[in-house]
């Protein structure tokens, strides 16, 4: 990388709106929580205790949450060697920056503990570690067409590769160890036991892609929002702000298989006193399909709303943190399965 600094140097200046440091900059965030969560869950230590170099511009700010866990065999050294290559992936991150003439970001505050869930058990970080893989690989998906250095986008597509084998492997744990999972979006496609899928491709054996706005509505917990989840105080750099909807598949060719936007307002939402909460949730269906249910916790769960493509109903005061609102397309007497899941939304409780 070093050596190809002089040559690639203005190129990755040279653009109006955003530039190549933008974009590494926005992966360097998530490659400072998936370092935090593997090194916190194999050794209890942070980063910052570890010895790791985490400064750089915009706010930094602590870690906390999370415990080691308790892992042992198999499971314990994989999750060692996704950590070294995490805390690997941070220090390659800021030093392409350096020697492309930028400046990497510091280490944002992040709260391990958003969730509620990833170091009591090795189902629990399996949950976990399932969903920042699936969410890492379709994060540089959607962030390599913005790159316009090649070279920058070589090193890219090759950190992607490594996400995708940490990814695969953390999916085949869930389906041997029957963890059961939640769709984190429309663009989700949950491993054995709770979905069909051990590999998480659309219709034409591609990964999904979310854009770095969709990557904030999923870490910070909801739409339109600056911080919140497990970055409490935001993340550094220029993409920053979540999308206004979640993202969904790219199965866009047929009327049950996906397509469709469902949303809760407020997401975060707050509890009360019995530590539950409430929120509304509103969904959208692609064209063609007439009639839709929501279920709640799964596909085949609960009914909560039916009725037309568009609509939206408030929840009592029973949701609580985690809970996700499967969007179905029931047209014409579908059944309820995962086959005609039009999109998902998780509720976070604060």
């Amino acid at each position: 990388m070093a050596g190809a600094a002089a040559a690639v140097e203005g190129t990755a200046k040279a653009q109006s709106t955003y530039t190549d440091f933008d974009i590494l900059n926005f992966a360097l965030n998530l490659e400072y929580l998936e370092a935090e969560f593997y090194t916190v869950a194999t050794t209890g230590m942070t980063l910052a205790q570890s010895g790791a170099t985490i400064t750089g511009s915009g706010t930094a700010g602590p870690t906390t949450g999370g415990s080691q866990v308790a892992l042992t065999g198999a499971a314990l050294a994989i999750a060692q060697e996704i950590a070294k290559d995490e805390q690997t992936h941070v220090k390659f991150i800021q030093t392409a920056i350096a020697s492309l003439g930028g400046t990497s970001i510091a280490k944002p505050a992040i709260n391990l503990g958003a969730l509620g869930i990833g170091f009591s058990s090795l189902a629990s970080f399996l949950t976990l570690a399932r969903a920042f893989e699936d969410v890492g690989v379709t994060a540089y998906g959607g962030a390599a067409p913005l790159i316009v250095n090649k070279t920058v986008l070589g090193y890219a597509a090759r950190i992607l590769a490594v996400e995708a084998y940490h990814a695969g492997n953390i999916r085949l744990q869930i389906a041997q160890n029957s963890v059961p999972t939640t769709a984190l979006d429309g663009a989700d496609h949950l491993p054995p036991p709770s979905g069909s899928m051990y590999f998480p491709t659309d219709n034409n054996a591609l990964t999904e892609v979310r854009t770095p706005q969709q990557v904030l509505y999923l870490v910070y917990g909801g739409a339109s929002l600056t911080a919140g989840g497990f970055f409490p105080s935001g993340v550094n750099g220029l993409f920053n702000t979540s999308a206004a909807a979640a993202a969904t598949s790219d199965n866009n060719t047929g009327a049950s298989t996906g397509g469709g936007v469902i949303t809760a307002s407020p997401n975060p939402a707050t509890h009360t006193a019995n530590g539950d909460a409430m929120t509304t949730i509103s969904w959208s269906a692609p064209s063609g399909v007439t009639a839709v249910m929501v279920t709640i916790g799964s596909p085949t769960g609960p009914v909560f709303a039916d009725g037309g493509p568009t609509g939206s109903a408030a929840t009592g005061n029973w949701v609580s943190n985690g809970l996700t609102f499967y969007l179905q397309n029931v047209t014409g007497g579908l059944p309820l399965t995962a086959a005609n899941t039009l999109g998902t939304v998780a509720v976070t409780v604060q």
